[in-house]
Formats: structure tokens, sequence, C-alpha cells
């Protein structure tokens, strides 16, 4: 995990990377990223929209970890 600064200048918010941040963005210029909140208050980035197959895996891997507890709320 990679921890970012916010610091205010004027009325918008800058993220200031460590090092560390700076490395996973690989210098790239103009790269889009994708800020999105959590259900635990937290904030998550993210550097390409998901494709279609990565978001279906994803579904079907919380299906799988929930299953039990759905057939027990279908009964």
């Amino acid at each position: 995990m990679v921890a970012l600064k916010v610091e205010w200048q004027g009325d918008d918010p800058v993220l200031v990377l460590t090092d560390e941040g700076k490395a996973l963005l690989r210098k790239e210029r103009a790269r889009i990223l994708h800020f999105e909140g959590c259900a635990d208050r937290g904030f998550t980035l993210a550097g390409a929209e998901p494709t279609l197959d990565d978001r279906r895996e994803r579904g079907r891997a919380f299906l799988e970890r929930y299953r039990k507890t759905f057939e027990a709320l279908a009964k």
C-alpha cells in the first residue's frame, strides 16, 4: 500500500506521491486514475478501467465467497 499526502492549492486538492507511488506510475504523463470511495470510508485508486472480463471475474469471486450466505437468505 502506498500512502498519499493530501495538500490544497486554493480550492483544489493535490495528492503528493511518495517515491514508491511515483515508481508505480512509471512516469507516464497524463495518465488517468480512477478514484472510488469504499464502504469502510476508505478510498480506492485504480490506474485503468477494468475490462468486462475483470469485472465478471470479480463478480464470480464475490458470489463464490458469499454463496452459503446467499443460499441461507434464499430459504
